[in-house]
C-alpha cells in the first residue's frame, strides 16, 4: 500500500535563517500494510509504526528533489506530492486549497503555498492564507493569513514568487483591481497590496525588484521597500501582441533568465536585474520544414531552463494549430546562446509539463496528468530513468529547488 501520510521526525529550519518558528505539529496515524517499513525511510525507520508510530525526517533536499502538484480537474483543494528524484520514492504529501502556487526556497530549504480555500467547499466565505512548510518534515512552520487582497487562483507558474533573498513572498491580484500583495516571510505577516498597471506575472531579481508582463508586450519593472512602497518603469516592447506566449515561461532566480516561448514557436529571451531588463535575439526553434510538418510547441507546463548548461528544454509535438494545451511526446533541447538545436528527446509518453535539475548531470522530470505518473529522463541522452505512478487524479505540474 502507498503511504499517503508523513511519517518524518519532528524537525524545525528557518527560512532565510530567521524565521521565528511556532511549530504546528500533528501527530500521523500510520497506514502500513502488514506494519511494513518503507525503505526510503532509511535506517531511522527501525521501530514498529502500528505501534509505537514515530514521525521520521526526510533526507535534506538536493538537486533532485521534486514537487508534484495535481490540481484535479480544477478541485477545489490539491495535493502536492514530495518525491525523491534520485529514485522515484514518495517522500510525502501536502494538502492545499484550489489551484494552489508552489513557491521553493533557496536549496529546496523550505516551501510556501499560497492557498485559497472556502467555509463551504465550493461556496461561502473566502480564506487566503500562506503556509510555509519545512521540507524535511512538512511540518507548518509559519501560518500567515491575508486580511485583504485576493489570490490569483490558477495552475500558472509566476503568479506569486518569493524574492531573491526569500525575505518576502509577492502575490498577484487581479479582482477588484491591479496589485502586488507583499508578505513579510521573516515576521510571518502582510504588509500591504501594492497598486499596479494592467500587468501580469511576477519575476523577482535582487534587491527588492520584481518584472511583469504588460499587455503591449513591454515589462514593468517595479523596485519596492519592506513597507511597500514602489517605483515602478516600463521597458521597451520585446514582442508583438499577436506572438501569443504560453501562460507559464520558464524563470531562473539564480541567474534572471527568462525564457517564453510562443504557440507559434518562438522563444523570447531577458536577462532581468536590479539594472533593468536585457532582451535577447528571439529564438525561431523550428526549421521550415518542421514547421511544414506541422511541428508545435504545446503542454501545460512546456518549457524548462537549465542555468550551466545554458539549455532550453521545449515540449512539443506534430499538432493542430490551437491545441498547445494538449500533451506532447518530445522535448526539443535547445542552446539557448545560438539558437540551435541540441537533440530531440522521445519521450514515449503524454506529457504536460516539466523540469530540469540543476546540477551537473540533470535529469529530465516528466509529469503526465493522464497516467497519474511523473517520468525521471537522462536530459542528456534521453534515456528513460524510472517512474513514479498514482499521484493523484491530474497531476500537471513539477518544481523544483535551484542551486
Amino acid at each position: 500500500m502507498r503511504i499517503f501520510q508523513h511519517y518524518f521526525r519532528n524537525g524545525r529550519s528557518a527560512i532565510a535563517g530567521k524565521i521565528a518558528i511556532a511549530t504546528l505539529l500533528a501527530a500521523s496515524q500510520p497506514v502500513l500494510a502488514g506494519g511494513a517499513v518503507p525503505s526510503q525511510l532509511g535506517s531511522e525507520a527501525t521501530v514498529q509504526l502500528m505501534d509505537e508510530p514515530t514521525i521520521l525526517t526526510a533526507p535534506p533536499s538536493d538537486a533532485k528533489r521534486v514537487y508534484v502538484l495535481d490540481p484535479g480537474a480544477f478541485h477545489m483543494t490539491s495535493q502536492i506530492f514530495t518525491i525523491d528524484g534520485n529514485n522515484s520514492e514518495l517522500l510525502g504529501m501536502t494538502d492545499a486549497g484550489k489551484l494552489p502556487h508552489v513557491l521553493l526556497g533557496d536549496n529546496g530549504n523550505f516551501m510556501a503555498v499560497p492557498s485559497t480555500v472556502y467555509n463551504r467547499i465550493a461556496r461561502g466565505i473566502r480564506d487566503d492564507y500562506i503556509e510555509v512548510f519545512d521540507t524535511r518534515t512538512l511540518n507548518v512552520i509559519a501560518d500567515i493569513d491575508i486580511p485583504e487582497g485576493r489570490f490569483l487562483t490558477a495552475v500558472m507558474e509566476h503568479m506569486a514568487t518569493l524574492s531573491t533573498d526569500d525575505k518576502h513572498l509577492l502575490f498577484q491580484q487581479f479582482s477588484p483591481s491591479p496589485a502586488i500583495g507583499l508578505v513579510d516571510l521573516e515576521q510571518q505577516k502582510f504588509v500591504k497590496m501594492m497598486p499596479i498597471p494592467d500587468c501580469y506575472h511576477l519575476f523577482p531579481a535582487p534587491n527588492q525588484n520584481v518584472f511583469m508582463h504588460c499587455r503591449d508586450g513591454s515589462m514593468l519593472q517595479i523596485s519596492y521597500d519592506n513597507e511597500g512602497n514602489t517605483q515602478q518603469k516600463p521597458t521597451k516592447v520585446f514582442h508583438p501582441e499577436d506572438d501569443y506566449l504560453f501562460n507559464n515561461p520558464a524563470y531562473s532566480r539564480k541567474s534572471g533568465r527568462l525564457v517564453w516561448p510562443s504557440t507559434n514557436g518562438k522563444i523570447f529571451q531577458a536577462n532581468l536585474s536590479e539594472s533593468g531588463a536585457e532582451f535577447l535575439k528571439t529564438i525561431e526553434v523550428f526549421s521550415d520544414q518542421q514547421k511544414a510538418d506541422k511541428w508545435r510547441p504545446g503542454g501545460w507546463q512546456p518549457v524548462a531552463y537549465h542555468d550551466d548548461r545554458n539549455e532550453i528544454y521545449l515540449l512539443a509535438d506534430q499538432r493542430a494549430e490551437w491545441t498547445h494545451k494538449l500533451p506532447s511526446r518530445y522535448v526539443f533541447v535547445i542552446d539557448a546562446a545560438s539558437g540551435k538545436q541540441l537533440r530531440r528527446l522521445e519521450l514515449g509518453h503524454e506529457i504536460t509539463g516539466i523540469g530540469v535539475s540543476q546540477d551537473d548531470k540533470p535529469y529530465l522530470f516528466a509529469v503526465s496528468a493522464d497516467d497519474a505518473t511523473l517520468y525521471t529522463f537522462d536530459a542528456v541522452t534521453g534515456k528513460e530513468l524510472s517512474s513514479i505512478d498514482e499521484l493523484g487524479r491530474a497531476p500537471s505540474m513539477v518544481f523544483l529547488p535551484r542551486e
